[in-house]
């Protein structure tokens, strides 16, 4: 496949029923919901099916596209799909996750916002295309595509008091002007776009009529528009969000997620709303650990959303999907920040959205100057004058940001995702995994036999995930269960027994050896006597919701 590509909803549905028709075995399409406009929200579910059902192995979890202009996550993740599928009888650490293992992928959460993004005449909302919260366009200026070139770009208009002058390195860009600057001409900059109930005078950036932003709709710390702007009227309120909540809930088998957006080049841990020292400290080491992994494989930072990505650093946001995973299930949910513009230019060790704010002019002609050799000039359009219907002459220019800033240029997009899929199919290799290290029957005479059961977590996260999820119970404890024969007579014990949670390699991460100790504290040991003859089976069934399920028999000697 080629994946310098930017795949449109028909694209992406053609695609995966394609595989789930070449690889059947490997594969299940489950829709899982309906946009606002009625169009599908596909998941495809990646296991092997002969060695047991997706909801009874440990799984992963990877979204993209929930933000419309967002669209490089999805090829990113039809990129790890492909690997898997392709990988699977070929590569052993893709055969090897694809038997124990699930991965629950939906490559675009929001259909109708790319479809807009992606359309010959785009208009890039924040998310979903419902009206909210009026269905009426506020006042103000709207973002459009006015010229009808198939792009929106920016407008400038010659004001004494404009807060932006023609750079005075490059003349095709704009700088800011400086406080102390009183001589010369100055400009405001302003989305390309319509006014509405304009009185000839002020000019205000209007809220869109489509003001929902999918990723404030969540059920963790949800507050009301007058709160967190985007939030929607409840949570969960939009049929995209409900779509995924509902199919997780639903599938408690799931330990890791990653939802992919654009951009910074980051990954990004929890909280939104808290510092690290009001996390679980296991859970906060974990947490580090698995990003500096990520940090390792595709060259990204890993970070706090509190400490490191806040858009004002006086404020948080509430209601975001990484933060409703973690908190309420217990599941190491990581926001990846796809590609990055200033990054890829060379311009390196900034602050992610500090930079927006302040920075040095000499940046941008670094950015322009990579644009333009690597867009063939298309990325920043020069400057030209246009008949604006309400405001008069303007001038028409500046970024065409949906190849550049938004996503990569389309013949980069490749590279990108495949720079995230090693990790993405490695968090496969961290999941907790239920095996068998003992099963025997002794014989003690008179027809009686001793049964003894000892499993194990063979993975590296317990069977609980995380502190967080055993303190909310969201799963639970593992369990084994009896099967008996004809013929087989339980003497002693339980039918059914809880066994309690196992923990894994993750509370084992101390590197110095001098105090290192490893307790069995990732086994457990289930007894019964039995009475029976030679021959006769019983089945066992060994249960856990994060850690898979394990079905056996047992003949007795």
């Amino acid at each position: 496949m080629n994946f310098n590509h930017y795949f449109t909803n028909q694209e992406v549905e053609t695609i995966l029923k394609n595989w789930t028709s070449e690889f059947p075995s490997l594969t299940r399409l489950i829709k899982i919901g309906q946009s606002f406009q009625e169009r599908p929200i596909w998941l495809l579910a990646l296991t092997n099916q002969e060695t047991g059902p997706d909801n009874e192995k440990p799984a992963v979890w990877l979204d993209a596209n929930i933000h419309a202009t967002e669209i490089a996550g999805t090829t990113t993740l039809l990129r790890i799909a492909h690997t898997l599928l392709c990988g699977y009888g070929k590569d052993a650490q893709c055969t090897r996750l694809l038997d124990r293992s699930t991965f629950y992928i939906v490559p675009r959460v929001n259909p109708d916002g790319a479809a807009l993004a992606m359309a010959e005449h785009p208009r890039y909302l924040r998310s979903g295309v419902r009206p909210y919260p009026w269905s009426d366009l506020a006042e103000g200026l709207h973002e459009a595509d006015i010229d009808g070139d198939g792009r929106v770009l920016q407008m400038r208009i010659p004001d004494p008091n404009g807060d932006w002058k023609i750079s005075s390195l490059d003349p095709r860009l704009m700088e800011k002007r400086r406080p102390y600057e009183h001589e010369g001409v100055f400009y405001r900059l302003l989305p390309e776009g319509q006014l509405e109930r304009f009185d000839g005078y002020t000019i205000k950036i209007a809220n869109p009529v489509e003001g929902l932003d999918f990723n404030r709709n969540f059920p963790f710390e949800w507050r009301g528009e007058a709160d967190q702007q985007g939030s929607g009227p409840y949570p969960t309120s939009e049929k995209e969000t409900r779509a995924l909540v509902d199919f997780i809930v639903q599938h408690p088998n799931i330990n890791l997620a990653v939802a992919y957006h654009t951009f910074s080049r980051v990954i990004l841990r929890c909280y939104s709303t808290q510092a690290d020292d009001e996390m679980e400290t296991a859970d906060l080491w974990v947490y580090k650990k698995i990003g500096q992994i990520g940090t390792e494989m595709t060259g990204y930072p890993s970070v706090s959303t509190f400490h490191d990505f806040k858009y004002h650093p006086k404020e948080i946001t509430t209601g975001a999907f990484d933060d409703w995973l973690f908190d309420h299930l217990g599941i190491y949910a990581f926001t990846i920040e796809l590609w990055d513009l200033p990054d890829e230019t060379g311009i390196k060790e900034r602050k992610f959205l500090e930079w927006f704010r302040d920075h040095p002019h000499e940046d941008d002609i670094k950015i322009l100057s990579w644009v333009d050799e690597h867009t063939a000039k298309t990325g920043y359009v020069d400057w030209h004058p246009f008949e604006h219907p309400q405001l008069g002459q303007v001038e028409l220019g500046g970024w065409d940001q949906m190849y550049t800033w938004l996503n990569p240029p389309v013949h980069l997009i490749g590279a990108e995702a495949e720079r995230n899929t090693r990790f993405a199919i490695t968090l496969g290799e961290l999941l907790p995994k239920l095996t068998i290290h003992t099963l025997k029957a002794v014989p003690t005479g008179e027809g009686n036999y001793h049964l003894t059961l000892v499993i194990e977590n063979s993975g590296f996260l317990p069977t609980f995930t995380s502190k967080q999820g055993k303190k909310r119970k969201a799963m639970r404890a593992v369990r084994v269960r009896l099967d008996l024969g004809s013929g087989v007579e339980l003497i002693g014990g339980k039918v059914e027994l809880e066994l309690g949670h196992l923990e894994g390699r993750s509370n084992k991460l101390d590197t110095d050896s001098l105090w290192g100790a490893s307790p069995t504290d990732n086994r457990a040991v289930a007894e019964w006597v039995v009475h029976g003859k030679p021959g006769d089976t019983l089945e066992i069934h060994i249960m856990s919701e994060r850690a898979g399920t394990i079905h056996t028999s047992l003949s007795l000697p």
